[in-house]
């Protein structure tokens, strides 16, 4: 059965500064398709090899087709300021970070962008995690079900650049230390 899939360039950029290019498509046969190894081809031309799962109706299947040299990401750190909050009295410690990736599409016809980044996630009450309102508000939030992983999906047009904002806070009494432990979007 031949499928249309959908086609978007997906990137990370706190961790690499590449735009890869993502097919998609919904499975929608009664019966799954069989696990195995799969040949990859773009624009009629060999890229390589993917194990695509046991996928059942209904589910999402997801391949990617290498980088896209055509599209191009940048994240840089905005701000980064650690204080003290509070009235006359310091009573918190506080931590923001804001960052800027800029998106420019290289391609002569639209083009479906996914980015995604992280905010961090708190595992003790005392400890409060807030988006700060400079930020480009995320499409989605806890991408793939994984706590703190933001996305922002759009469609950029022909030499489009577009910047997204991320800016967060993090607070905490003063008699406690925080410690990151940074996880993979």
């Amino acid at each position: 059965a031949r499928v249309a899939p959908e086609l978007v360039v997906r990137a990370v950029p706190a961790l690499e500064p590449v735009g890869f290019l993502e097919a998609s498509f919904k499975q929608t046969d009664d019966a799954p398709l069989l696990p195995g190894r799969v040949a990859i081809y773009r624009d009629g031309i060999f890229v390589g090899r993917a194990v695509m799962p046991l996928t059942p109706k209904d589910e999402t299947v997801r391949l990617g087709f290498g980088a896209d040299e055509k599209v191009k990401v940048a994240r840089v750190v905005v701000r980064k300021s650690a204080g003290s909050a509070g009235i006359i009295i310091t009573s918190a410690k506080t931590d923001e970070r804001e960052f800027k990736i800029t998106v420019r599409n290289g391609h002569d016809s639209v083009l479906g962008v996914v980015i995604e980044d992280r905010i961090p996630v708190s595992e003790n009450a005392d400890v409060q995690v807030e988006l700060l309102a400079t930020s480009t508000p995320p499409t989605e939030r806890d991408v793939r079900d994984q706590r703190g992983v933001v996305a922002w999906r759009f469609d950029a047009k022909p030499g489009e650049a577009r910047d997204i904002k991320l800016a967060w806070r993090v607070r905490w009494p003063i008699d406690k230390t925080v410690e990151y432990q940074p996880r993979l979007p």
